[in-house]
């Protein structure tokens, strides 16, 4: 019976085996059926030799079904579709319209739409049209049976109720297996659905996520007046990575980085990127908040504090450069294959300065991060730098809390 029902199967992509699994499953219980009806002939009337013959051969016909079927597709559904409507209807004949045995008929389609699909339309209607037809014309011409021995009362009543339950069960297995077959879709697709969402927002902020969700086509940009802006990048990763194997290297980056996620969370901040080993996040987008310059210098003190304990944890220091300024910025998403949110402008561009031309360990600030934070934080005077492309800066080292 194993055998049988994984007949063929190999070889083919997960919803052909389904269908291919499908044909099989219905055909073995209408090779079951079959033979019922051919040892109930010959047990209650051997006169009824006939249909006995006749669901023999339908035995037959069904068990081949599969073997058929993989040889050429079109001739399966002739002998399942279409022959076996005029099987049942000659069977009719033999055993009159009281046993019921016209109602078999009805299972055709129902096998059509679960071996093929709905897309095959042409093979499901014309299963209809066969399987209407002959029970029409089983209705209508046939009356009495063309076998004598099957004209009793009793046995015309328990064929009745063997071919209804019959074909209860021959529909109903079909049914089941092609609502088996949605749901599983279904939750496959729901998995899918939540695997894109959970990733989509992993990859945007929840507002911008929504908002490309509402209006696909549309292009987001948004400019910001009110934000701040913090690079941090780890110091002497060059040659601390010519050490590590890559496994080592992926892991170190995965646990710094996702301790400051974790931290950005904490502060309400947005994590824009990491480039290698920069860490970029931001404060004041894609929404305004309040006190933006205040959170991302909480989040710098954090940082260093993280740092601190990891380094103590491995036996090994971990220093990063930390710059932070505040300013307008314009933030939106760009790409369609791989969707990014970035942020540009000077201040962005000035943050990554801070940073680059810090010191290890420290935190570098602007006059425009210093104003407003002045009154709450503790500075030390830099003095002027020289930064290519700006000029010279005004910076300070941001210290404590006051």
């Amino acid at each position: 019976m194993r055998w049988y029902l994984e007949y063929g199967l190999e070889g083919h992509e997960k919803r052909q085996r389904r269908r291919l699994f499908a044909l099989n499953l219905i055909a073995f219980f209408a090779v079951q059926t079959s033979l019922t009806y051919a040892a109930f002939y010959l047990v209650y009337d051997l006169d009824l030799w006939p249909g006995a013959l006749g669901a023999t051969f339908n035995a037959v016909m069904f068990g081949a079904l599969p073997f058929l079927y993989r040889k050429s597709e079109f001739f399966g559904f002739f002998i399942g579709a279409i022959l076996s409507c005029a099987s049942f209807l000659f069977l009719t004949y033999l055993m009159g319209i009281g046993s019921g045995i016209h109602l078999l008929m009805f299972v055709a389609p129902a096998a059509v739409l679960v071996i093929f699909g709905p897309q095959r339309w042409g093979l499901l209607l014309s299963s209809i049209v066969a399987s209407t037809l002959g029970v029409g014309c089983a209705v209508l011409l046939i009356k009495e049976p063309a076998l004598s021995a099957a004209n009793d009362p009793t046995l015309q009543t328990g064929l009745m109720l063997v071919s209804a339950t019959s074909a209860l069960w021959l529909v109903l297995i079909p049914g089941y297996v092609g609502f088996f077959r949605a749901e599983r879709a279904e939750d496959a697709l729901e998995a899918e659905h939540a695997r894109s969402e959970a990733l989509l927002y992993n990859l945007l902020p929840t507002e911008i996520a929504a908002r490309l969700k509402d209006a696909p086509d549309q292009t987001i940009a948004d400019s910001l007046d009110h934000t701040a802006i913090l690079f941090a990048d780890i110091v002497d990763f060059t040659p601390r990575s010519a050490r590590m194997t890559p496994e080592e290297l992926v892991s170190f980056l995965n646990r710094i980085f996702s301790t400051f996620d974790e931290l950005a969370a904490k502060h309400g901040l947005e994590k824009i990127k990491t480039i290698g080993d920069a860490y970029m996040v931001a404060a004041g987008l894609p929404q305004p908040v309040d006190r933006p310059v205040h959170r991302v210098a909480e989040m710098a003190f954090d940082m260093l504090d993280a740092l601190r304990g990891l380094s103590d944890e491995i036996g090994e220091q971990i220093e990063i450069r930390i710059g932070v300024h505040s300013g307008p910025v314009v933030a939106g998403v760009i790409g369609h294959q791989k969707l990014f949110y970035d942020v540009w402008g000077d201040t962005v561009n000035t943050a990554s300065r801070m940073e680059s031309h810090g010191a290890a360990g420290r935190i570098q600030v602007t006059a425009a991060a210093r104003e407003a934070l002045k009154g709450d934080y503790n500075f030390e005077p830099r003095g002027p730098v020289e930064i290519k492309g700006i000029g010279r800066l005004e910076t300070w080292w941001l210290t404590q809390k006051t």
